[in-house]
């Protein structure tokens, strides 16, 4: 027995060495804010970035009683950072940073479910920022959960102005308890003039085929005016993606892929997400893009 595990497969050594090496540290963030846990009224806890963000300095921590004047406060100049500490490793997840593109910044994502919700709403079109637990509710008398407090997953900031909180939580994962949390989190929402909602997650296909177009979401896979006019008019009624690969790059038909995936993640061009991706895939001309090509 002695000499078998002396003379262990070099893959398996391998493995053992890397397990030994390896360490698997949490995402940096913030210290836990402390909320008032009793209080007369409902508040909103958040701590503030410092004015230099490149030195990563931490602002004071700030509360407030929820009202229309806190609601009306410019979220965008705050900048408020993670209220909690990554708890590392969870559910064989790790924490990450997903590349939000429309401010080229980075958001927080505490688990795989977080990550997809925050793909399908840079794809929405409708956030222009995001902030990863940004704010704790701590919930006043009357509430149902007074003595509580709840951070939120998301804060939003939208397109047309508004703010919104958003909780991440699969359906099969709402409980009874979950629904009286996210009523609480909703009134103090209605109170902050501010929008609320709970994603509860889209088909593991679709999601699939939404993270493979993602890859083409960058401003180095937009095509040239004059490509993507050709292309929106070549999809008018409806073109398999290996045809339009073809018409845009008669030469190389393969490098028009990341241009025509670009505009359909632009939502240029239409595609059932919940189909199978191929060649054969078809994608056609929004009516959106069609007003825009026809001016």
């Amino acid at each position: 027995m002695g000499l078998r595990s002396a003379h262990r497969p070099r893959n398996v050594r391998h493995r053992l060495c890397l397990r030994e090496v390896m360490r698997v540290f949490p995402v940096a963030g913030p210290q836990q804010i402390v909320p008032r846990r009793r209080t007369s009224s409902t508040e909103l806890h958040w701590i503030s970035r410092a004015g230099d963000s490149v030195s990563g300095e931490l602002g004071p921590h700030d509360w407030a009683v929820i009202g229309r004047e806190l609601g009306d406060r410019d979220w965008a100049t705050t900048d408020p950072l993670p209220v909690r500490k990554s708890k590392g490793v969870r559910n064989l997840f790790t924490p990450s940073l997903y590349f939000w593109q429309p401010t080229r910044t980075h958001v927080w994502c505490e688990s795989q479910e977080e990550r997809w919700e925050v793909l399908w709403l840079e794809f929405s079109g409708q956030v222009e920022r995001l902030w990863a637990q940004p704010v704790a509710i701590t919930f006043g008398h009357g509430s149902r959960l007074s003595g509580s407090w709840h951070v939120p997953d998301l804060l939003a900031l939208f397109t047309d102005g508004s703010y919104g909180l958003l909780d991440v939580r699969y359906a099969e994962g709402v409980d009874d308890r979950a629904r009286v949390q996210f009523a609480e989190t909703a009134a103090a929402c209605d109170a902050l003039g501010w929008r609320y909602r709970v994603l509860t997650g889209h088909g593991k296909r679709a999601t699939g085929n939404l993270d493979s177009l993602s890859a083409s979401r960058h401003d180095r896979c937009r095509p040239s005016h004059e490509l993507e006019a050709l292309i929106l008019n070549a999809a008018r009624g409806g073109r398999r993606r290996g045809d339009l690969c073809r018409i845009a790059s008669p030469d190389c038909p393969p490098l028009a892929c990341a241009w025509v995936d670009n505009l359909a993640w632009r939502r240029l061009l239409h595609v059932d997400l919940a189909g199978v991706f191929s060649s054969e895939t078809v994608y056609t001309t929004t009516e959106a893009a069609m007003e825009v090509t026809a001016a």
